[in-house]
């Protein structure tokens, strides 16, 4: 309940409590701790079912097992080796959640920091830690408390251990009001997110007149930005109109005369609404490669984002690099013709190649004369924390992000992908913008901060509109994040290995 949906932060910190007091009297571990990732991550990914009801259980029965592993190891190190639970949970935890990060193409989703996106205080150790010092505290916490717990029933005290909890909490609330402090940005472009709320079964439909009814719709939806600009100064215009990903039905790098009507539609409408606005236009579609000779049966597919000029022109792309397994590919799919049926494209994509930035020339001018450089995220490339970093080491002056969470209805999983981007932003101190089909698109500060978001008659999932905002930019150099990296989850990968092995080493030691 601490993650979004209902979202209620403060749980967290007592949450592993019931499950710490259980490890620590070593009572049906392995069991107990299994049945609590299944139930937690069956529960979580529900969401999942709106796409696939297979891919949902079997990824929820995947995940479960770093909960079996954490039960196991931390109940075999707190027998054998006589450390507290207060020292070993937080690395083996920690461990854990970035060996998730990464594994099987990486699920970097129910990170327990993640749960505290809304608490800024808290969470600007992440410039340092990333997510995982946040996971690391919320974990010593909850340790302290059933450690002190375990040594009360016992008759052997524990309040200075309920202490230590409260002490623990005292070191990021300082940090974090000292960097929220100290904090300082200048404006950068000024940007139009636009959420056309196209449901999924819509996107999906085939028909060319409907196709082109949803492009309409963000046609529409951008032209309202001409409305809103009349009266204000040259400053204040947009500087560039963001639209989600694969918003453009149709293929928007097809050689003209290739061309089908939807192609067509969709190309010429978004030359011609870029030249009426007189804008840059970053529009999220698919790109294609024929194979050689024109040969469309052997040609390659990407997931991109399209930016154009104000004159119209195409000026630059960006591939997705980081595919979704069971989403946009499948592996083995020739050799299992069966797995076919677990995921909603029949067409596999292929990643890109380029990591690059894109870079476009903003009205209000950057303070040095030179063009603005961003980032496109696309879909759940926001949650790849070594991806963002890249593009904030190659010298992004913000990031974006463009996704489709149609998939998921009017469910909690849009709210989780907006609290996990927030820590994109605090981690490499950089603002970020995101345009979001059914939402939830917002401008995130800097310090983590979602100062502005779409909402519409109270709802922010499901409604369309525009929202036009400033992104800010962080004065002062690269984050220790962005220098360095995950070194901090790497450390306690180190320590848990450590760990692991010194009752293995003492016995070695003790027969010498």
């Amino acid at each position: 309940m601490s993650f979004p949906g209902p979202d209620l932060p403060l749980l967290a910190w007592v949450a592993l409590v019931p499950w710490l007091l259980l490890i620590g009297s070593e009572a049906r571990v392995a069991l107990i701790s299994w049945l609590i990732g299944i139930i937690f991550f069956t529960v979580k990914l529900s969401w999942l079912g709106y796409a696939t009801n297979i891919g949902w259980l079997l990824l929820s029965s995947y995940l479960s097992i770093s909960y079996l592993l954490f039960g196991i190891a931390c109940s075999y190190l707190h027998r054998n080796s006589g450390l507290p639970l207060a020292l070993l949970a937080p690395f083996l935890w920690v461990s854990l959640e970035y060996l998730r990060g990464f594994l099987m193409t990486g699920f970097p989703w129910f990170y327990l920091g993640h749960t505290q996106y809304s608490y800024l205080s808290i969470i600007q150790i992440a410039d340092i830690t990333g997510a995982y010092g946040v996971s690391f505290l919320i974990v010593a916490v909850n340790a302290c408390f059933a450690q002190g717990l375990l040594r009360w029933w016992n008759g052997k005290g524990g309040h200075f251990l309920f202490a230590i909890a409260f002490i623990l909490l005292l070191f990021p609330l300082s940090y974090g009001m000292f960097r929220l402090a100290g904090l300082s940005y200048q404006e950068g472009p000024r940007l139009c997110m636009v959420q056309g709320n196209i449901l999924q079964d819509l996107k999906m439909d085939t028909d060319v007149e409907q196709r082109k009814s949803n492009l309409q719709r963000y046609l529409d939806l951008s032209r309202l930005v001409l409305s809103e600009a009349e009266g204000k100064v040259g400053a204040e215009k947009v500087d560039m109109i963001v639209w989600p990903e694969t918003s453009a039905p149709g293929l928007l790098n097809l050689d003209p005369k290739f061309w089908r009507d939807i192609d067509r539609f969709s190309q010429t409408s978004i030359f011609e609404l870029a030249k009426e606005l007189q804008t840059y236009l970053l529009v999220g579609g698919i790109a294609i490669e024929p194979g050689k000779g024109n040969n469309f049966e052997e040609s390659t597919l990407y997931n991109s984002a399209f930016l154009y000029g104000p004159d119209g022109r195409p000026l630059d792309r960006y591939d997705k690099l980081h595919l979704v397994i069971f989403g946009e590919y499948t592996p083995l799919r020739e050799v299992f013709p069966f797995l076919r049926h677990m995921v909603p494209y029949e067409i596999d994509l292929s990643p890109g190649s380029r990591r690059e930035l894109l870079e476009f020339k903003g009205r209000r001018g950057d303070p040095a004369g030179r063009p603005y450089k961003f980032a496109t995220l696309i879909c759940y490339e926001d949650t790849v924390p070594p991806l963002a970093r890249h593009f904030a080491r190659q010298g992004a002056d913000f990031l974006l992000n463009i996704t489709n969470d149609g998939w998921f209805h009017d469910s909690p999983e849009l709210d989780q992908h907006l609290a996990i981007m927030v820590f994109r932003a605090v981690e490499n101190r950089m603002g970020m913008a995101r345009a979001a089909n059914t939402g939830i698109s917002a401008f995130v500060a800097p310090s983590g901060d979602i100062y502005s978001l779409i909402t519409k008659n109270g709802k922010r999932r499901e409604v369309e509109g525009i929202l036009e905002g400033t992104i800010l930019i962080a004065r002062g150099g690269p984050s220790f994040y962005t220098r360095y990296g995950d070194l901090f989850s790497q450390l306690c990968l180190v320590v848990s290995v450590g760990l692991l092995l010194m009752p293995a080493v003492r016995r070695l030691g003790g027969g010498d």
